[in-house]
């Protein structure tokens, strides 16, 4: 079963992408109206867990079509790569220029931020689940850290017999007896565990079971597909409502399983269930949203440094007017990015509507 079936959830990824981008964007209503913006868009962060439960359901249904051997890790590898890499650098170095290039080198924070940048690599262990600076001009590739790992720990294991139980050893030693081991008690918490390694703090924190409930709702697939489509529409109407209402009330609306997971885990898996019965009713604006989904997390944070710091030359002030541009442009450079940088590096172009592996 191919992951492009799903236009529910391809439209579920555009909307986490929204999310998170009005989540960086609400200041310019607090701006104008305090605490509106937050009331309005405070849980959008959360918006990364769904990606998170997404792209462990995508990997693992492209992982199934991959034979067991080298050759094949290295096909699934290359995917991946070409993937994320293209987009990823292209608008890291626009950041780069855009947030004063060379006088990065001036300072020794900035000039760990940016290798980190360029090598996936963490480097704040105190500051979990993000373990880099986040609130800096590379934070946002935060979740590509956790997103590179579970690739390649996934690839690894294509390569050998019984992947699936192999996978399963891998993130049980990892999530469980090295912090237990270690004299950490077991948590669920994505404030993670207490190591001196920033990379030990990464590969163990309890945010990567999002990528693992993603992939077991990839193993309930075809079981889900099988449910009666009304009732599993109507299930996935009542997720929606309830997702709506505890976010309203700021409950279970930040990062984690026991938080925003599981809210998240409940309408993919109703998504999924409703496909038949849904699926054509997804309007090609939300799919068309999906499709441009990591291009627009990637270019939106520029609205507020780099490019964002040249709106008030232009005479646009801080509040509905920025906001307005902000999401306008993001969405014009996202397509742009998706279309003529991510489109280009993949094989084989998805059918309209397809959700990309």
């Amino acid at each position: 079963m191919s992951s492009s079936t799903f236009k529910c959830v391809q439209a579920l990824r555009g909307l986490a992408a929204l999310s998170v981008m009005l989540f960086h964007f609400r200041w310019n209503i607090n701006a104008i109206s305090p605490g509106f913006g937050d009331s309005l868009f405070g849980w959008g962060a959360s918006g990364v867990d769904l990606f998170f439960i997404i792209s462990g359901f995508v990997i693992t249904l492209s992982a199934q079509k991959i034979p067991q051997s080298f050759s094949g890790a290295v096909t699934f590898l290359k995917k991946r790569a070409l993937r994320i890499f293209p987009a990823y650098y292209l608008i890291l170095i626009i950041t780069f220029l855009l947030g004063g290039a060379m006088s990065t080198f001036h300072y020794a924070d900035k000039t760990a931020n940016l290798i980190s940048a360029l090598t996936f690599i963490p480097i704040d262990a105190a500051h979990a689940p993000f373990y880099v600076d986040d609130g800096g001009m590379y934070g946002i590739r935060w979740t590509l850290n956790y997103e590179v790992y579970f690739y390649l720990v996934v690839g690894v294991m294509l390569m050998l017999p019984l992947r699936w139980l192999s996978v399963s050893a891998f993130f049980t030693a990892t999530l469980v007896l090295v912090p237990v081991l270690s004299g950490n008690a077991f948590s669920l918490s994505p404030d993670g565990y207490n190591f001196d390694s920033a990379l030990l703090g990464l590969v163990t924190n309890p945010i990567i079971l999002l990528f693992i409930s993603g992939a077991l709702l990839a193993g309930l697939t075809p079981w889900l597909v099988k449910a009666n489509g009304t009732l599993m529409s109507l299930a996935f109407g009542l997720s929606l409502l309830m997702t709506i209402y505890f976010f309203s009330q700021r409950q279970f609306s930040v990062h984690g399983l026991t938080s925003s997971g599981w809210l998240y885990l409940l309408l993919m898996a109703t998504a999924i269930g409703a496909e038949k019965t849904l699926g054509k009713f997804v309007p090609t604006l939300l799919i068309s949203l999906g499709n441009i989904s990591f291009s627009l997390y990637l270019i939106h944070t520029l609205m507020n440094t780099g490019l964002g710091k040249r709106f008030a030359s232009l005479g646009i002030e801080d509040g509905y007017a920025r906001l307005i541009l902000s999401v306008v442009l993001s969405l014009a450079l996202a397509w742009l990015s998706w279309r003529f940088i991510e489109q280009p590096f993949v094989s084989r172009r998805p059918k309209k509507g397809a959700l990309k592996n």
